[in-house]
């Protein structure tokens, strides 16, 4: 049997960054009417995840910033891993000289050190408050922490930035393209994985229990937890390899997690 739905939300449920298909939100009640629970995986922080939950009308456990934080559906943190002082300091002045957005993510707001016209473009895209900082760097792992830093600009510079990145910092940070214009670096060991194992800990669920859906290279820590992995259609081709199956919309996946799941209890009746 399947528990538990994880879905990412940018690209998978949310189309454009906003729009949630009617089919794909009664889905998701279909679902928790059937009895399993749902939690949401974005590199999105918790307050713009409340805020699909909203829209969708469920409530829902929380993976945020890529596993940055974990919290349970009832509000409870379960886990929360962030930046070292001096490592965050260094990252957020490693794209200077380059075309690149640096936006970093407290627990509740985005920050940046200077407003900008990439800035200003960038804001309607976001659902929770994306400020210029005074002193940001001076104030980094003191008053302020950071679960994520994302730099934004063209892909292909970014992947070019991205090698960079990893030559020097590997050993201490993970970086992968999230979004058509957007790289995340996290902390060694903080995921979307990392996260929904620890979720999976404090519900008591295997990971055989549960599927997952997602669109971009940060959900692939996801796909390796469960054998149930679920990659949009219009995911890059290297996404869709690692997943179990590719499916056009979430709708079509929690269509076959309920055929999964009655053939399950008609087998266990059966027994």
């Amino acid at each position: 049997m399947i528990k538990l739905i994880v879905s990412d939300l940018d690209g998978t449920l949310l189309l454009g960054h906003r729009t949630i298909r009617p089919e794909d939100r009664q889905a998701l009640h279909d679902a928790i009417g059937r009895g399993a629970a749902v939690a949401f995986a974005s590199g999105r922080m918790r307050p713009e995840i409340q805020k699909v939950m909203d829209t969708v009308g469920i409530t829902a456990h929380c993976i945020s910033q890529n596993g940055a934080y974990v919290h349970s559906a009832d509000g409870e943190l379960i886990r929360h891993h962030v930046f070292e002082r001096e490592l965050i300091v260094e990252l957020s002045q490693a794209a200077e000289g380059l075309p690149f957005l640096t936006l970093l993510a407290g627990p509740d707001r985005y920050m940046t050190e200077r407003w900008t016209e990439h800035a200003q473009r960038l804001a309607p895209r976001l659902m929770a408050p994306f400020e210029a900082v005074e002193g940001l760097r001076e104030r980094l792992g003191h008053d302020l922490v950071c679960g994520k830093i994302s730099f934004m600009g063209d892909v292909g510079r970014l992947r070019e930035f991205q090698r960079t990145l990893l030559e020097r910092y590997g050993e201490a940070v993970d970086a992968y393209i999230s979004d058509i214009d957007c790289l995340d670096v996290m902390p060694k060991g903080s995921s979307k994985g990392s996260g929904l194992l620890a979720l999976l800990e404090k519900l008591d669920i295997r990971p055989e229990e549960t599927a997952c859906f997602g669109d971009a290279f940060n959900d692939l820590s996801m796909f390796a937890v469960t054998p149930h992995s679920f990659a949009m259609a219009s995911s890059h081709p290297d996404v869709q390899a690692r997943a179990f199956r590719t499916v056009p919309y979430i709708s079509e996946a929690v269509r076959w997690i309920g055929g999964y799941n009655a053939g399950a209890l008609a087998g266990a009746e059966n027994r």
